[in-house]
């Protein structure tokens, strides 16, 4: 499954273009999503961003 950095990014070219149809790459996988409309759009944009920004971060330290 792509990253939702990922699908974000691939949303908002989506939407920046005029298309409704979005493919995600991840892993050796596809997927592909049409939307309805461009409302649908904008919700799940809106809904991915409110989910990525509420996902506790894992912060990775090197150790020496």
């Amino acid at each position: 499954m792509a990253t939702t950095d990922d699908q974000i990014a691939a949303l908002e070219e989506a939407i920046l273009m005029g298309a409704r149809k979005v493919i995600f790459h991840s892993g050796g996988t596809r997927r592909e999503v049409e939307y309805h409309s461009l409302k649908e759009m904008r919700e799940t944009l809106a809904a991915l961003k409110a989910s990525r920004s509420t996902r506790p971060r894992i912060i990775r330290a090197a150790l020496d």
